[in-house]
């Protein structure tokens, strides 16, 4: 159906009398105006309809020589109300390689999460004997980015119920000690962050689901008042630089979720894999609100799963983490 769309398409567009002068001027026209003419959307919809051509003839041909690495996963968009499948590849590497890699003389990745020289290779499709691995120590002051772990209970899916009883009111305390603050305070799952949301009533929190995040987040950065954004997914790829947060509170550590089927594979092939991410995802929340040498913040983490990383998995943990860590033993309130 879509080739013949496609040739369908195509074939209505030549067979209009156009020159690349009106086509260029068309879509400048449209960039401009932030409107589409029905000539602009036709060449932008066989585009697009080019690429998914080259996406699945490419997944064909990757699946017929490994069917093995791949994995159909089942997701609901809330947004659409609707379930939608995806086809993903368990594991990246040899694409990587093929596609990206190979295609150049030298390559440089530049990251604060590499955390394991061989690892990092073999998860991106890198001949470890051809890679030098360069770490250097953080810039920024600890002083400036200090982590304090203070297990109040373990966020596992066994406890997790009698652990966030627990948590309510150190949660509580600690936004009173912050009162005068911007902070965030890390669900890693809506479940956790809607518990917060019926249990502790503040109208500094700020909530979102999947269909508000980027509006949630607005509010968080105009407003004047020290609001507290609660979210699963503001780990990575969101920057609380300066006032945008003085503090933030890790509810439950960032474990992947093994709800997918991609990420059970991937743990039963690697069993290091689980334990790498999981630092990794850690590594990057901690950097959230800390952004230059003269930022500061504080990090909390309240999940006493953290311990069982720091006995089992140190060796992921990189330094410029380990040194900012200081244990804080409480009286957890029963």
């Amino acid at each position: 159906e879509m080739l013949t769309t496609l040739e369908s398409m195509d074939g209505g567009m030549s067979s209009q009398s156009r020159s690349v002068k009106s086509d260029k001027r068309d879509l400048k026209i449209s960039k401009l105006l932030k409107t589409k003419n029905s000539d602009v959307k036709i060449m932008q919809l066989i585009t697009d309809l080019k690429q998914y051509q080259l996406k699945i003839d490419i997944f064909l041909k990757e699946y017929k020589e490994n069917p093995n690495n791949w994995v159909l996963e089942s997701y609901y968009n809330e947004n659409l109300k609707q379930r939608e499948l995806s086809l993903e590849p368990i594991w990246a590497y040899d694409y990587l390689d093929k596609y990206v890699f190979s295609k150049y003389d030298m390559v440089f990745l530049m990251s604060g999460t590499i955390l394991d020289k061989n690892l990092f290779c073999q998860l991106n499709g890198l001949d470890v004997t051809k890679a030098v691995y360069y770490s250097i120590p953080s810039p920024f002051p600890v002083k400036n980015r200090p982590i304090y772990y203070m297990p109040i209970g373990k966020m596992s899916f066994k406890n997790k119920e009698e652990t966030f009883q627990k948590y309510i009111p150190y949660i509580k305390k600690l936004l009173e000690k912050y009162k005068n603050k911007k902070g965030i305070i890390h669900t890693n799952s809506f479940e956790l962050a809607k518990w917060i949301e019926n249990s502790i009533i503040d109208k500094r929190l700020i909530f979102h689901d999947s269909s508000n995040k980027d509006e949630q987040l607005k509010l968080h950065f105009n407003s004047e008042d020290p609001v507290v954004l609660v979210s699963p997914s503001v780990g990575i790829g969101v920057s609380f630089d300066n006032d945008n947060a003085r503090f933030q509170i890790i509810c439950k550590m960032p474990y992947p979720s093994l709800a997918s089927q991609k990420n059970k594979l991937r743990m039963k092939n690697n069993p290091d894999w689980y334990s790498y991410r999981s630092v990794a995802l850690l590594c990057q929340i901690v950097g959230r609100p800390v952004r230059s040498e003269t930022d500061y913040a504080d990090t909390i983490i309240i999940d006493g799963s953290f311990g069982d990383v720091m006995k089992y998995s140190s060796n992921f943990i990189p330094d410029y983490i380990q040194e900012a860590i200081t244990r804080i033993n409480v009286n957890v309130i029963a």
